[in-house]
């Protein structure tokens, strides 16, 4: 009986406040919100960040982790904070610099370059034995993975004294800016097509998912004899448009050359007409020269062990 009167006392209860409630002639203050955020202390890198990519190109940098913005379908791990500094500090340098530098002012990254890039730590490993360090979604965002390479590495393989990786350029392009050219490359003809002669060059050859067995290894001549410049651009002709772009920039001359030698004949013809026509894609539509944004990439590579890229300060 006890707790039969208690529940009748509250519900009574309950029925005067909401009358009270009811008859109240007050409004609700629509300006105050229900839901209270949980809001992260700003830091340093949050600060260089606001100054160095918000204000001049409206873009994000994400290296803090969110579910809700990382894929589920790999174990992955999030940046640390060192690495994310490392790779804000060389996305800039090596990236933004370069096409500001190119096309003369700040409004070619701010207009075309994905609005939001969401760093992890690790790299993705699929079930067919090749790694996922990258991904676009939609021409909007950048996903770019394996951050935390950036850490100290002194030893090689074979317990050699090396460079950081952060001064090492052809690890930071295999790793990084190939794929971040790469996927920059694919908001351009997501928005522009390019022309039909590009899929005609290599015709039938586009292989597909059958990419990752067809070759004995990423550097088999059998790749540029068939007329591309990376394994990974005979899956699709999307794929080998945005790969002619990327290898083009991120390579030397030299390195680019040894890849037509082992192209031979047929194939060096082959590369040489995808190469004219992105060539003459990025200048007719968006006004760049890859010519020029590729010496821009290759000097500051030249360059990186002149720059500090532990430095956030303003």
């Amino acid at each position: 009986m006890k707790t039969r009167h208690i529940i009748i006392s509250m519900l009574a209860a309950m029925a005067a406040m909401a009358f009270q409630a009811c008859s109240s002639d007050d409004e609700p203050d629509g300006g105050i919100s229900v839901i209270k955020d949980s809001q992260t202390p700003e830091n340093a890198l949050d600060r260089w960040l606001m100054k160095n990519y918000v204000e001049p190109y409206n873009v994000e940098l994400r290296y803090r982790w969110e579910d809700n913005e990382i894929s589920m379908d790999y174990i992955l791990v999030p940046a640390t904070m060192k690495n994310s500094i490392r790779m804000a500090r060389l996305l800039k340098y090596i990236c933004f610099d370069s096409f500001d530098e190119v096309t003369g002012s700040t409004k070619f990254i701010h207009d075309n370059f994905p609005k939001q890039i969401q760093l992890v730590g690790n790299p993705g490993w699929n079930s067919n034995g090749s790694v996922t360090l990258g991904s676009s979604e939609g021409g909007y965002k950048i996903n770019l993975w394996y951050v935390n390479h950036l850490g100290d590495q002194p030893y090689d393989e074979n317990w050699q004294l090396k460079d950081s990786v952060i001064y090492d350029r052809e690890e930071l392009n295999n790793t990084y800016f190939h794929t971040i050219i790469h996927e920059f490359g694919h908001t351009f003809h997501q928005k522009v097509p390019y022309t039909s002669e590009f899929n005609q060059v290599t015709g039938t050859n586009y292989l597909g998912g059958m990419w990752t067995s067809e070759f004995a290894s990423e550097t088999d001549p059998q790749i540029y004899a068939l007329g591309f410049v990376t394994a990974y651009a005979s899956y699709s002709a999307d794929e080998d448009f945005a790969e002619t772009f990327s290898t083009y920039v991120c390579d030397t001359p030299e390195e680019f050359q040894t890849k037509l030698d082992k192209a031979g004949t047929a194939g060096k013809a082959k590369i040489q007409q995808k190469l004219r026509i992105v060539r003459e894609y990025f200048r007719d539509n968006w006004y760049l020269d890859i010519d020029a944004l590729r010496d821009a990439v290759q000097r500051r590579e030249a360059d990186l062990k002149s720059q500090n890229f532990d430095d956030i300060s303003l």
